[in-house]
């Protein structure tokens, strides 16, 4: 067995970068389900969604979840 070389952690800013570009793939998703009419997969995107939006404001406090709250408000 070969030892794996140990992965840096990733930083706060990296992590809510990361999470960031993962709601935004969320949105698409949603949408993509709400064009099917999927009211079930609907429902578990916008549960996946809230969850990475409390994850954005605990990495990132106050600032990042206005970016994500003006983003919501522009993506209806």
């Amino acid at each position: 067995m070969t030892d794996k070389p140990r992965k840096r952690r990733l930083s706060a800013k990296q992590k809510s970068s990361t999470l960031f570009h993962f709601w935004h793939n969320l949105q698409d998703i949603k949408g993509e389900a709400e064009q099917m009419k999927d009211g079930e997969l609907v429902l578990l995107v916008g549960m996946m969604e809230l969850l990475v939006e409390e994850r954005i404001a605990l990495l990132g406090g106050g600032r990042s979840a206005m970016v994500v709250a003006a983003d919501t408000a522009h993506a209806h």
